[in-house]
């Protein structure tokens, strides 16, 4: 979870956005969204619920955790351990070149 938590209205207002362009965007042949589609509503789905939790609606955040998890499913969440910059390599030190030219005046070319 992030240090600041994002508004519950700005969580709603996402899911409101995406559902409507989904909406839009159904075809009558049906068809499923993307996996990165299911990502952000699970995404959105489970800060809502933890926002229910901590104010005391552990009804309401359940049946959004399980709208969250139905996403995750459906996105091909995986649970492995993301890298991190940590884990890269130190970067060289810059080399620092001089390519200004000087005139000679004995140069015939």
């Amino acid at each position: 979870m992030t240090d600041r938590p994002e508004s519950a209205w700005k969580l709603r207002y996402d899911l409101a956005w995406a559902k409507s362009l989904l909406w839009v965007a159904h075809t009558p042949a049906g068809g499923e969204p993307k996996p990165e589609i299911h990502r952000f509503l699970a995404d959105r789905y489970e800060k809502l619920a933890e926002y229910h939790a901590l104010s005391g609606r552990r009804r309401r955040a359940q049946e959004l955790g399980k709208k969250a998890e139905y996403h995750r499913q459906r996105g091909g969440f995986d649970d492995s351990p993301r890298a991190v910059a940590m884990a890269m390599p130190i970067p060289q030190e810059p080399s620092h070149v001089s390519a200004v030219g000087h005139e000679d005046p004995n140069d015939v070319a």
